[in-house]
């Protein structure tokens, strides 16, 4: 496991935070698909874990799913997702489709975000140096404060991830663990007036 220097000086705390679940559809975790990630499933149970903790909290939750191909994704991968491998794990809460790396490209997750006065997004879901890290440096230079949940985010392989949060740690993001932002979700209730 790689270590996170910038956890020392750099601390988060939750202030009007949304959940984002970035493209965790069957086309990333099922064993059937061309694109499978194997080891997906350590981080869906935290996503699993985080989403409750903010639906405990009424606070709001996102998710995107990749369908299709930009004109660039096209060429550069050669291939397009199709609805088929679509279908999000979780349906159950608002979903953004996208043809890009950018969960905020030509989606309305801005103006959603905005209008309920959201201050800070935690980014889960795969992949994290292409869909999770693009839209982690998307939300912040929209002024939004980022934090990577390393534990609730997956890649191709534990080089891809790592390396993608090492690099957003150093200007980007917060880096935090699924347990580290559920016990701030509790104290951030504990101290919500009455």
């Amino acid at each position: 496991m790689f270590y996170f220097p910038e956890r020392e000086r750099k601390r988060f705390y939750l202030n009007r935070p949304a959940l984002l679940i970035i493209d965790l559809q069957n086309y990333f975790t099922s064993p059937d698909s061309p694109a499978y990630l194997w080891g997906v499933e350590f981080a869906v149970e935290n996503i699993r874990k985080l989403k409750e903790g903010f639906e405990k909290n009424n606070y709001p939750i996102f998710a995107t799913v990749h369908v299709g191909a930009s004109p660039m994704m096209k060429r550069w991968w050669g291939n397009e997702v199709g609805r088929k491998w679509a279908v999000p794990v979780f349906s159950d809460v608002m979903i953004f489709e996208k043809n890009t790396y950018d969960a905020f490209y030509s989606t309305n997750l801005e103006e959603e975000l905005r209008s309920l006065d959201v201050r800070q997004v935690v980014i889960t879901g795969v992949m994290t140096h292409l869909c999770c890290e693009t839209t982690a440096r998307s939300a912040f230079v929209r002024n939004f404060e980022v934090i990577m949940v390393e534990d609730a985010l997956w890649d191709k392989n534990e080089w891809y991830h790592f390396s993608s949060l090492k690099n957003l740690a150093h200007g980007v993001a917060y880096i935090a663990k699924t347990e580290e932002i559920l016990c701030a979700l509790e104290s951030l209730e504990q101290d919500r007036p009455e």
